[in-house]
């Protein structure tokens, strides 16, 4: 019994010199966040109404040229998952107007957002654009940030993953 008490007083102290290993950073996770729809019409979009289905969300500015150049990929990501994915343009705008002109003058096609800065910090989103795919849980399994010319291919490879 002397022997045990011994091995583990070793043990703990062992273990007390271990250097602590970091902490695994944490994941991302839409919540239930609500923001306006850019339209004429006062209209909400709500992150319940997709439970169970996943989500991709490009944080952008109606005033951002490298937003403006990543729509037309976002929009085609739309029109070929739009049924299976919920996609959005997410807008740091506080009023709808600018992000009306934006999206007519750019034909963005998915659901345009205003007033996204809480779920902006909430997120931890630095820069603009930058698209966050969420899993059918809600949970961010895939970042960008910036501009990328092959937007829509990337993309594509990670929302085939969980829609097939």
């Amino acid at each position: 019994m002397k022997k045990i008490v011994a091995l583990l007083a070793v043990a703990v102290l062992a273990a007390a010199c271990l250097p602590k290993l970091p902490d695994l950073p944490e994941v991302p996770t839409l919540g239930k966040a609500e923001l306006p729809v850019a339209t004429d019409t006062e209209k909400m979009w709500y992150t319940s109404d997709y439970d169970g289905k996943p989500v991709l969300i490009v944080f952008m500015g109606s005033w951002c040229p490298w937003c403006k150049k990543t729509m037309p990929a976002i929009s085609a990501l739309h029109k070929k998952y739009g049924t299976q994915v919920e996609i959005v343009g997410a807008f740091a705008d506080g009023t709808p107007g600018p992000v009306r002109d934006a999206v007519t003058e750019h034909g963005f096609t998915p659901t345009a957002l205003y007033g996204a800065g809480e779920l902006i910090e909430e997120l931890g989103v630095s820069g603009f654009p930058h698209t966050i795919l969420f899993d059918k849980k809600h949970r961010a399994i895939k970042i960008w940030e910036g501009y990328r010319p092959d937007m829509e291919e990337v993309v594509s490879v990670e929302i085939d993953k969980l829609v097939k």
